[in-house]
Parts: C-alpha cells; structure tokens; sequence
C-alpha cells in the first residue's frame, strides 16, 4: 500500500512504489515525497522528480463500486477538453496505457502536475467563480436534458435516523429534521423538466479551487460530468455564499458573462439539495461510527435546514440579479 511506505521513496535505491507510479505515468526520478492534508474521501502526496511537482491522489472511496473507472476516465476528459481549452486547472497526467488511472502497489492512482497556490477565501472570490463556471460550461457545446430528481418523503428522511451506530443526539437531529428535509426537497424538484445542460465541473466549492496569484484554479474534477447548467450556477453560487446578498453576486457573474438568466424558481436550487441530500445519506449510512462522518452528517443537515428556512430569500436573490 502507498500509505505504508513513505520514507522509503528517499532511500538510496528508490526502491517503492512512488518509483512505480513515477514510471507510470512517466513523470522522471523520484526525490522526495510528502502527504498533503485536507483530503475527506481520498489520499494526496507530493511528489518531487527529476522533472518537477506532482500531486498523487491515491483513491480510496467506492473504487469496487461498479463502474467506477470507467466514471473517472469520463470525469478525466471533460478535465483534460478544459485545460486544453484554458480553463485554469492542474494538467492531469496520463498513464502508460493512456487513461488518468493506473493500479500500483495494489492502489488506485492517478496524477497532476503540482501547482502552488493558496486556500480561498470565497466572499473575496465570488464575481469570478461566477465567471469560472461561466467558462467552464462553455467548453462542450450544451444540450437539452430531462431532469431525474427524485426526492423523498418524510419515512425514508426519518428512516436515517435508524442506523445502530448513530450518536442517540445526532439520530435525533436527524428525525426532527425529517419533515423539512422533505418538504425542502419537495419544494426544488422538478422532476422530467427539460432544461440545458454542458459538460462541466460538477464538485466546484472553494475546498476543490486556489487562488494561484490572482487565478482561481479548479481542482479534482472527479465528479465532472453533464450538469443541469443553471442548476449548477445556483449550487456553486450557494457554496461559495454566506446568505443571499452574496448568492446574488456570483450569479450575477455567471449571467453576465454567458448571457443566461436563472429563472426565480425554487426547482433552481434542486441540484444543490440533490448533492447535499446525497452526501448527508452517505456519510449517515458508511460511516456513522467516524467522527469526519458524523461531522459531516451534522454540517450537511445543518445547510439543508438553513437553505429551507431562507429558501424564499434566495428566489428573491435570482430575481434581482
């Protein structure tokens, strides 16, 4: 395993497999390597060689899924069409066989070229994450899609609240929240409505950005694919906001840069629920025994119910951009 031998890629012979993954993916002689924090699903190193900096993400959430490969490599050349095309990103690297992924050691990796920036402060970002995924989504041509929400009622919200392993306080969080986690849902579905959609980034809240001097990057395009296009202007703007004032300035970037208006409808906001929706049911149903996973449980539950308490505010907020 990567994990296990980290102080083994400095050793005289080089022997390890960061050697292995250099080869790989063709990226000169191993010098040194570090792990980086921050990671919530995955594992990243830097990796210096001979012929620069590489960040090595080793993969580690729902690799035996089926159909997880085959979703990364798509992920990968959405990524790959927008850095050829300027979209600032790291320049992913590809393996000997030609995809982003390659086994090693008995690990799932894949590779960028490293790049150094800065964590982001989001409200001083937010007119140019409107403008980044205005770019973006101006990569592939769009297209008309039929959306496929889905929300749930009442008994299946309640019925997290059920798992063994929950903390009896965080399970009683969750079964009071129940019916406004429905009703929030309800209220931004719109299932079988045909909207716009472009092949786009997926995943752009400020952890998975840096500010490189005065560039918001975008990084781990691992959730890339085809996206309802106003849908996720409205989620990064909600990602990136601190209420409905500064929502309205990152959609405001996105308008004017692509000469979309978000109608000021409630379903707008459906492919934010839908995401966070998803991710309060994974953490509360993998790992509600880990403390990052009930960390998330709470955080994630706690933006949902905020988002429907002011979920009026921010259909004024589309309306006035």
């Amino acid at each position: 395993m990567v994990r296990a031998v980290v102080r083994q890629c400095s050793d005289e012979d080089g022997v390890g497999p960061f050697d292995a993954i250099a080869e790989v993916f063709a990226l000169g002689r191993p010098t040194a390597v570090r792990p980086v924090t921050g990671g919530l699903s995955n594992e990243m190193w830097k990796l210096d060689t001979s012929t620069g900096a590489f960040a090595v993400k080793v993969m580690r959430a729902h690799t035996d899924e089926p159909g997880f490969r085959d979703n990364i490599e798509t992920a990968h050349a959405i990524e790959a069409a927008a850095f050829r095309r300027g979209v600032p990103c790291p320049e992913p690297m590809l393996a000997a066989g030609g995809g982003c992924l390659a086994v090693v050691a008995g690990d799932l990796v894949r590779v960028h070229r490293w790049v150094e920036g800065r964590p982001v402060q989001p409200r001083a970002w937010l007119e140019q994450v409107g403008e980044l995924t205005a770019q973006i989504h101006s990569v592939a041509d769009p297209f008309d899609d039929v959306l496929d929400d889905e929300p749930w009622d009442v008994t299946r919200w309640a019925g997290l609240a059920d798992h063994p392993d929950l903390p009896s306080a965080l399970a009683h969080g969750l079964s009071r929240a129940a019916p406004r986690l429905a009703a929030l849902e309800a209220a931004t579905a719109a299932p079988a409505v045909t909207t716009l959609h472009a092949s786009s980034h997926g995943d752009l809240d400020p952890k998975n950005t840096l500010s490189v001097g005065e560039t918001l990057m975008a990084l781990d395009w691992d959730a890339a694919g085809p996206r309802p296009v106003i849908r996720e202007a409205a989620s990064v703007a909600l990602d990136w906001s601190n209420g409905p004032r500064e929502f309205q300035r990152v959609i405001t970037a996105y308008s004017r840069a692509t000469g979309v208006a978000l109608p000021a409808e409630s379903w707008v906001l459906g492919g934010w629920v839908s995401a966070l929706a998803g991710w309060l049911v994974h953490n509360t149903t993998t790992r509600p025994g880990d403390p990052i996973g009930r960390e998330q449980t709470r955080l994630t539950c706690d933006r949902l119910l905020g988002l429907h308490t002011h979920l009026g505010s921010y259909v004024d907020a589309l309306r006035a951009a």
